[in-house]
């Protein structure tokens, strides 16, 4: 129990999370108190609000109805609250005691409750939180008592903030549809009549009207749904989604009142009930007395007859406040347009709206009519107001939109704010910070993030809009779309507007709704909005303007009539003034109508008066002298005010539409509690609104400031023309030194940290009073802020505000200031040029640079000045004047950069020089542990040479580019390294390769390079250094295509680091490679396509051009899009006007003619020969480091060699003869260091050269080599070309069948590649050779035709079949086999989960789909189900749900063919078709789709879904038919398994009834089994023992004849020879014929070796009788019984019959045995039977070796005693090792792993139990994959 001073705590009445209650004595006069406390130790500023609101509130009001507050005490770190202890409980406690007996009682607490309200509101409070947890009632009396007015207000209206739903204020199960800050609605006394209504309906019902747990439901069911009758309390639809709701009538959980409930509640107490709950405040009571007299009336009835009449409700409910009603008067249309245009955006859709109209028209009125529908789609709405005097601050809409956005979001739970801060950090990587430095609020949902290095220029735009797309990308969802209000756009700064394009333009997010306001008055042609918004309507967004015009009287009347609650006849004169003054102004005409109440010209009459309700003395409206301007007017009613009040809002109108306490209190000189104070009565009239709660705080007068917030208190004019009207109160000779007086204030009173925050505030308000500033040293320290507030515009890219701020501080800074302030001015033009030509204001940039120049101190201020210069120059394309500036800059800086390209190349050699020399004595990769530069003016250079390289390159001069990348080496490699280094030595590597051909050498600077980049933090130079080596090094010692990596780092770092230059030229030439190497066409196609869309989007046209050309228009060719073969030319792209257009560029040229080369080769277009050939010089010289130049060089050397066949004149020859050999010569270098790339070009040039030649024999080899070559390294297309030229060489030698075979398998590889206009050329040019394929083809169209025939072309819908060209990919060639293969597939499965694979599998492989979809009939259900999904033919996902309820296919396609069992096939699902509005389509964007039923015998089974999202057209009417045929196959196939599977379930429902009776059955089953196994070995093992028996006895006698005979026969050879000798001693002259025959038969070699060969005998019979020997021994059929025996006999015996797999041969090597034996007992043992032991064992192990394919496969054996009882043996491999479900079932009978056919399953298990069972030993295996596998073989000595 807690203690508190000065009270008794006698008992706790209440323990909830938050608070908690006790009762007590007051000690000081015995009084009963009820104490509340809050139970965090540590309370949070909104619970400290809430206790003091309550107070102060509650300790004014003194009613009986109201539980009295006595004091407010601190208690520890919070507050204690005393109240009245009236002895009472709460409402919802009594209901839950079943103590409401009857609806009288009801009625009468009801009554009691309406008579507290309306005292309250007499009071002027609303109470916000009316629920029965508030109410207290006791339970002797049965007296009501209000508590808890912790959030009530004092306002007559406030404005509800949209907040998350979690942190709303209030309870939301009662909460009214205005206080959820979604109803474009104000909060006034009428909320608490709704949650009356709520509390009334739970009253009566036992219930509340709607239940949810989910927040953002409740939210949406309070605004939008009707809540059931009280008679029929239903579940709402929107939280039961789309199921079907019955009537109900819930007992009541009071039984008594129960009783009550068999019949029906009264409709007129229904009929109150939702009268209190309309969604619509002006649709409710509208007086407490109204509702009280209804309430009274009833029970009246009630008492007196038992029943309640059916009576009007509302009579008498009459208002006697003036309230102007929200509701919006003649926009119905406008809201209808809009709220369709956000219909499309949560469909997908990306749009602008804008709202354009005067000011106070009514836009932000209309827009806010978005707010329904956004909570009923969750998504999210966020706004931001730009200020007509702020309107230097960067992005300052966008930021405060975003602000509320972090709001919102931190509302949510820790799992969703954990999953959002997943989700942000994921789309902005290590770059969060750029955003964080915009939006400061992100680092709480995010945390502390790395900062990030400072980008220049355009690079940093480039970043910015990058990173904010992606992260707006991530509140862009389906599940979240995002609408985002800017209001008042006629104040926008230019980055606000550049941001907005970006976002309608070049952003790909959907679900995004952006809408802007604006007033159309105050805007014209060149106006920057209107300039932006023509920018975004020519990039084809999607834009809807709504312009509002002032209100017509017809509606203006209604309003008044509403107002007054009179008749449109009675409010028409009044209307006519207001209409002649306003001129239907909206804002206007309230503002006016209140002047005139609150001027006590409308007055509220008694209803019991003659006149009664509200009345209007028009004659003294027309006697005012008003003014017709709305600013003047309400200067006047601002004029009412307190001047303390007037005071305040004057210097609030100075800082902007928003402000905070803190700062109106700084600039009026007065404490926070005193300019609370002075608000007051501004927010009373609502001339200024409260943005949060906080301001409560200060209601209570006796605030000290010591005890202030640390919260900030925000407030905001009512309107634009509020503030307007306080800024002109403002005498006009003030207003400057009024925005100085504010800015020092500010300046004075912010610590540093706040001051770099509000930088903007600051500066504006200042630069607003500079002409106030007399002193010097002031407008000194004036230039130092703009001088910050530029630096932090321009990190925001905010690049004209920038401009803006730099300029004013230049200009308030003397001439003198160079000498006196140095640095300052400096830093402003360093600074204020860049910013200039970044906003395209190159006059004052130039003028900038000249100032700066004339006046830089030192060398290296004028390079920096010089380094913004030159930068600028490069992006206009001024390439000369860009390299004249960088000479100057470099000469500064002391270096002299030659400009005569003779000195730049001896300059160039002497760096090259200075770069071997250090080669010598060092490593490349010994650069890694280089330091860094200390030296700034060698960074500098470095700076500045970087950039020189690609000005140079661009320029066509690429020696001069060397040598600056050069320098940068030398540099380095002298003084250490910074962040430019990498860039240099990757560099070096391009020199290495265009000037030393040293490939190696370039490789290793290349990698050392990337590798470098890790140790600085500049992403910008890892993007260009991976650029570089990717590109122009890589690829001269690696395969090219091994290149993409470094393509992708490139891509990746050069977008984060927003260089837009290197991402243009990493697509294109990532492009130029992939088409080089021969990537798929089709795939590159998209690649292509989507490269050249950013091209485009960026602006980047000449790259974009170059693309094109070079890149884009050649896949097009190859995939025959354009005119003829022979050209690139199409409707759209002109090959003459490319090369007229760029005839100077050798850069773009040599892009173009590198693949016109290929090209003309490729489609044999020998005209264009002699034209190309010297092509080749540009290519060679503009881009000889790129791997085109290789290409180049091979298809010209072909060229050559055709030119060759066809040359008549001698001369010719020769020139194309020595021409050809220096192309060889540089081939073959390229080879050597690339073989990869190069060889293969090499060999099949050598292979036409053999064929010119007529070496056919050579030609033949080398062509093949060729081809080999090319497929090996992937080169598809050049295999082909080998392919076609090796065919027709065979077909000029008369060998038309070889031929053809190579011309196949030409055309195949074309077509695999993707050419079709490759395949349509060798068709045209080859017939004769690819018949084979064409008539294929014939038989395919003559089984479409068939087909065809059959097919009822009525089911085929929605569908333009593309025209199917003779040249139709190779595929479908193939379509006869692949649908008799797919379809004997289907027809061979029974299960059904392996036919839905293999289905899905086969439709894959053969609809030329990426995506596809079964659906299946539930027999049972009759229901269709997704039974899977497949995105490739290898990844299907098997599912078992209801279609409707996945999100992977489109519903309502598969709705229609269900209904109408017809195939639908799209060619452009994107386009108009009657499918288009399905959210699946709309969301996933897919090009191709087919639908079709699978009808078995007349019914449906199911339905087939295919999509292809690269390709339109994708299913031709080849690929419908197919399609057709396989599910007609399906559909038996699948009838058959459902049979199958029904059998099957059968059968397992039978074996679990019968699962008792059928155990013995199992285990004698088992018994069964291992008997089987035990006399199947047995047998096996007999018969092997008598078939090896056998062959031992039958090898034995032959080989015991040899063997004993071996012995005589070497004597007696002996014998013959000593005759032989002694002859040739006696008769050395042999006769002729002797001498003769003795050399004939080689008498001495036969002398010599006769006796070695029969030694080799002897030998080889002893081996045969050993092995024998060990057959018998393994055998040992002699020896059944037990006996001692020598272990490792028998071991050996085994390895001896198994030697012949130990060795090597083509497929498996040597397999090594290790054999470590211990010195053993005899053993006693069956041998025999062990012997078989060890086989088996033994085998298993090779099999295992085998299978693994181990490069080094061995077998260890070891024997050992174990406690000199045991023997133990061990037999190990390496091979492939056994799984863990493996290794349990090894020993069982009949297990086995290997193939069907190789092998019984039973040796491991008899083993086991020759070891086990019949030895008493003991068998184990260790094993597991990939990791080998030992057997332990422990055996007893003696048992």
């Amino acid at each position: 129990m807690v203690s508190i001073s000065g009270y008794q705590i006698t008992e706790q009445l209440y323990n909830g999370s938050r608070t908690l209650v006790y009762r007590a004595i007051r000690e000081a006069d015995q009084k009963p108190v009820v104490i509340k406390l809050l139970k965090n130790s540590h309370p949070d500023f909104n619970e400290l609000l809430q206790f003091r609101n309550q107070y102060t509130i509650g300790k004014n009001l003194n009613y009986s109805g109201i539980i009295q507050t006595y004091s407010l005490e601190n208690y520890q770190n919070g507050y204690a609250l005393v109240m009245e202890d009236m002895q009472g409980v709460s409402l919802s406690e009594y209901m839950a005691g079943e103590n409401i007996t009857s609806l009288q009682n009801i009625l009468s607490i009801a009554i009691q409750i309406t008579d507290i309200l309306h005292n309250l509101h007499q009071n002027r409070v609303i109470h916000k939180d009316i629920k029965p947890a508030n109410i207290l009632i006791n339970p002797e009396t049965k007296e009501i008592k209000l508590i808890d007015f912790s959030i009530s207000s004092l306002l007559p209206k406030e404005t509800q903030e949209i907040k998350n739903p979690n942190v709303l204020e209030g309870t939301l199960a009662y909460l009214s549809p205005e206080q959820t800050g979604r109803m474009n609605r104000g909060v006034d006394f009428r909320a608490d009549f709704y949650a009356l209504g709520v509390t009334l309906f739970e009253l009566l019902t036992g219930e509340l009207p709607f239940k949810s747990d989910d927040a953002v439901e409740l939210v949406h069911c309070h605004i939008a749904q009707t809540p059931a009758s009280i008679n029929q309390p239903q579940s709402n639809s929107f939280l039961f989604k789309g199921k079907e709701i019955h009537e109900i009538n819930k007992p009541h959980p009071d039984p008594l009142l129960n009783k009550e409930r068999g019949q029906e509640i009264y409709p007129v107490i229904n009929n109150i009930v939702m009268k209190l709950m309309a969604k619509n405040a002006e649709d409710r009571y509208q007086s407490a007395l109204g509702l009280k007299h209804d309430l009274e009336k009833c029970l009246y009835q009630l008492k007196e007859t038992g029943e309640i009449e059916d009576f009007e409700i509302a009579l008498l409910d009459i208002c006697d406040r003036f309230i102007i009603p929200e509701r919006l008067y003649g926009r119905e249309r406008e809201v209808e347009q809009l709220l369709a245009t956000f219909g499309r955006v949560s469909n997908g859709n990306r749009e602008l709206m804008l709202v354009a109209g005067f000011s106070g028209i009514g836009k932000t009125a209309v827009i806010n009519e978005v707010h329904k529908p956004i909570v009923k789609q969750r998504g999210y709405f966020i706004k931001g107001k730009f200020d007509q005097f702020n309107r230097n601050i960067p992005l300052d809409a966008f930021v405060q939109a975003f602000r509320s956005l972090i709001g919102q979001l931190l509302g949510e739970s820790d799992a969703q704010l954990s999953s959002w801060k997943n989700k942000v950090l994921q789309a902005l990587g290590d770059n969060a910070q750029v955003i964080i430095d915009v939006i400061p609020e992100l680092e709480k949902i995010v945390g502390k993030q790395p900062s990030v290095s400072e980008l220049s220029g355009t690079a940093a735009q480039n970043r910015f809009n990058l990173l904010f797309q992606k992260f707006i990308q991530v509140f862009t969802t389906k599940e979240h779309p995002l609408v985002v209000f800017l209001d008042d756009l006629q104040w926008a700064d230019s980055a606000s507007l550049k941001l907005m394009q970006l976002l309608m333009s070049e952003s790909e997010n959907g679900y995004l709704l952006l809408i802007g306001a604006y007033r159309d008055n105050e805007v014209f042609p060149a106006h920057p909005l209107i300039l932006t918004l023509e920018e975004i309507l020519k990039s084809e967004a999607i834009v809807n303007t709504i312009t509002l015009t002032p209100l017509k009287q017809e509606s203006l009347n209604q309003l008044v009539g509403d107002t007054l609650n009179c008749s449109g006849e009675i409010a028409q004169p009044l209307t006519q003034l207001i209409y002649q003054k306003t001129k239907g102004n909206p804002f206007f005409s309230t503002q006016f109508l209140k002047a005139l109440y609150e001027d006590g010209l409308i007055k509220f009459d008694s209803p019991h008066s003659s006149q009664g309700g509200w009345i209007c003395d028009i004659s003294k409206v027309k006697a005012l002298s008003l003014s017709d301007d709305v600013v003047e007017f309400m200067a006047l009613q601002l004029q009412k005010l307190p001047e303390s009040t007037q005071t305040i809002l004057k210097l609030a109108a100075c800082i902007g539409n928003q402000f905070d306490l803190k700062t109106a209190s700084i600039v009026s000189q007065n404490s926070e509690s005193q300019t609370a104070l002075h608000l007051w009565k501004a927010l009373q009239v609502g001339l200024i609104l409260p943005t949060s709660q906080v301001y409560k705080f200060y209601l209570d007068n006796q605030t000290q400031d010591a005890s202030l917030p640390k919260q900030v208190v925000n407030y905001k004019f009512l309107h634009d023309r509020v503030q307007q009207a306080a800024y002109l109160l403002i005498p006009e000779a003030q207003k400057q030194a009024t925005h100085l007086s504010i800015g020092q204030s500010l300046l004075k009173q912010l610590s540093d940290e706040q001051k770099a925050e509000r930088i903007f505030d600051i500066v504006n308000q200042l630069n607003l009073g500079q002409a106030a500033i007399k002193i010097s040293q002031e407008k000194l320290n004036l230039a130092r802020l703009n001088l910050q507030a530029g630096k932090k515009a321009k990190l925001s890219v905010a690049y004209q505000a920038a401009k803006s701020y730099l300029t004013i501080g230049i200009n308030l800074l003397s001439k003198d200031a160079w000498q006196t302030d140095y640095e300052l001015i400096y830093s402003l033009h360093y600074s204020g040029s860049e910013v200039a030509y970044l906003s395209g204001d190159f006059e004052l940039a130039e003028s900038l640079y000249a100032e700066a120049l004339n006046h830089a101190q030192t060398s290296l201020d004028k390079a920096a000045i010089y380094r913004v210069q030159m930068t600028q120059y490069q992006l206009q394309g001024k390439n000369t004047e860009a390299i004249e500036i960088q000479r100057q800059s470099l000469q500064l800086l002391g270096w002299e950069m030659p400009t005569e390209p003779e000195v730049i190349q001896v300059s160039l050699n002497e760096e090259i020089s200075t770069v071997e020399k250090f080669l010598e004595q060092h490593t490349v990769e010994s650069i890694l542990d280089f330091p860094p530069i200390q030296d700034s003016t060698i960074a500098e250079i470095l700076r500045i040479l970087q950039i020189l390289f690609y000005t140079a390159w661009l320029s066509g001069q690429p020696y001069l580019a060397f040598l600056a990348i050069a320098k940068m080496t030398t540099l380095s490699l002298q003084h250490g390294n910074s962040d430019m280094s990498p860039f240099g030595y990757v560099g070096y590597g391009m020199i290495s390769i265009a000037a030393l051909k040293d490939y190696d050498t370039a490789r290793r600077f290349g990698e050392t390079a990337v590798q470098l980049c890790e140790q600085f933090d500049n992403a910008d130079i890892r993007g260009m250094t991976n650029f570089l080596f990717a590109g122009d090094v890589h690829s001269w010692s690696r395969p090219i295509r091994e290149a993409d990596t470094y393509y992708d780092n490139a891509y990746k770092y050069s977008m984060e680091a927003g260089n837009w230059l290197t991402v243009s030229f990493m697509m294109m030439l990532s492009g130029s490679d992939r088409l080089t190497y021969g990537k798929n066409l089709n795939e590159l196609y998209e690649i292509a396509k989507t490269s050249a869309d950013f091209l485009y989007r960026i602006k980047s046209f000449d790259n974009l051009e170059n693309f094109t050309a070079s890149v884009l228009q050649p896949i097009r060719n190859l995939l025959g899009l354009t005119k003829t073969p022979f050209t690139f030319d199409d409707d759209n792209f002109s090959e003459s006007k490319h090369v007229e257009k760029y005839s100077n560029n050798h850069f773009v040229l040599a892009w173009f003619y590198a693949v016109k080369i290929r090209h003309a080769y490729l489609f044999d277009n020998k005209a264009a020969y002699l034209d190309l050939i010297p092509r080749l010089k540009i290519i060679e010289s503009a881009v000889k480091t790129h791997a085109k130049t290789p290409s180049s060089v091979f298809y010209v050397a072909l060229m050559h060699l055709d030119l060759i066949e066809n040359s008549e004149d001698e001369t010719e020859l020769q020139i194309h003869l020595q021409a050809l050999l220096s192309l060889e010569e540089k081939l073959k270098v390229w080879a050597q260091a690339c073989p990869e790339n190069v060889l293969h070009k090499c060999l099949l040039i050598k292979a036409e050269k053999a064929r010119l030649n007529g070496q056919k024999s050579e030609a033949i080899d080398l062509y093949e080599q060729a081809i080999t070559k090319a497929q090996e390294n992937e080169y598809i297309y050049e295999a082909a070309l080998g392919n076609e030229l090796a065919a027709k060489f065979y077909l000029g030698w008369n060998k038309e069948k070889v031929a053809s075979g190579y011309m196949q398998e030409a055309y195949y590889c074309y077509a695999r590649w993707g050419s079709s206009a490759k395949t349509d050329d060798l068709e045209k040019r080859y017939p004769q050779l690819l018949t084979a394929i064409l008539q294929t083809k014939q038989n395919n169209l003559g089984l479409s035709e068939t087909f065809s025939s059959c097919l009822d072309k009525s089911s085929i819908i929605n569908q333009t079949f593309q025209t199917t060209r003779s040249s139709s990919n190779i595929d479908e060639a193939l379509d006869l086999g692949s649908i008799l293969k797919a379809t004997q597939a289907l027809s061979n499965e029974i299960q059904l989960e392996q036919l839905i694979s293999k289905l899905m599998q086969v439709v894959m492989e053969n609809a030329g789909a990426k995506k596809a979809a079964l659906i299946l009939l539930d027999e049972n259900t009759s229901s269709l189900i997704l039974k899977a999904v497949a995105t490739t033919s290898k990844s299907i996902k098997l599912l078992d749900l209801p279609y409707q309820d996945s999100k992977d296919i489109p519903t309502t396609l598969i709705n229609h063919v269900k209904r109408t069992q017809k195939i639908i096939v799209l060619d452009d699902a994107t386009q108009d078709s009657d499918f288009i509005i399905d959210s699946y389509l709309i969301h996933q964007q897919p090009k191709s789709l087919l639908c079709m039923p699978i009808l078995g015998q007349g019914k449906l089974i199911g339905l087939l879904y295919l999509e292809n999202n690269l390709t339109i057209g994708a299913f031709t009417q080849n690929r419908v038919e197919i399609s057709h045929l396989l599910c007609t196959q399906a559909a038996i196939s699948l009838k058959n398994a459902q049979l199958y599977n029904k059998l099957e379930n059968y059968s397992h429902t039978l074996e679990e009834q019968v699962e008792q009776r059928t155990q013995e059955v199992r285990l004698t089953l088992k018994e069964l089994q291992q008997t089987q196994a035990q006399l199947i070995q047995n047998e096996k093992m007999s018969s092997l023992g008598q078939l090896v028996a056998g062959i031992a006895h039958e090898i034995n006698n032959p080989i015991s004849f040899i063997y004993g005979n071996l012995t005589p026969a070497s004597e007696y050879t002996l014998d013959l020879i000593e005759l032989i000798n002694l002859y040739q001693n006696v008769y050395p002259e042999s006769l002729p014929e002797i001498a003769s025959k003795i050399e004939d038969i080689e008498l001495e070699y036969l002398i010599d070796d006769l006796p070695k060969l029969l030694d080799s005998m002897q030998t080889g019979a002893v081996r045969i009788r050993e092995i024998v020997l060990s057959l018998r021994s393994f055998s040992r059929l002699d020896e059944s019984e037990i006996k001692p025996v020598d272990i490792h006999s028998g071991i050996d015996s085994t390895l001896l019959i198994l030697q012949h797999k130990f060795h090597s041969n083509h497929k498996y090597p040597e397999i090594e045995v290790i054999k470590t034996y211990s010195e053993l007992p005899d053993l006693n043992c069956y041998v025999s039977e062990l012997n078989q032991v060890f086989l088996n064992i033994i085998c298993n192990a090779i099999d295992a070796l085998r299978e693994k394919q181990e490069n080094k496969p061995k077998i260890t054996i070891n024997t050992s005693l174990k406690d000199n009882n045991n023997i133990l043996i061990s037999i190990k491999d390496n091979g492939i090792g056994i799984s863990k479900p493996a290794l349990n079932k090894i020993f069982d009978p009949f297990f086995t792993t290997k193939p069907v056919g190789s092998g019984t399953g039973l040796g491991l298990s008899t083993s086991y139990s020759i070891v086990v069972e019949k030895h008493r030993g003991n068998l184990t295996c260790v094993s597991a994959p990939g990791e080998g596998t030992e057997f332990l073989i422990e055996l007893p000595i003696k048992f």
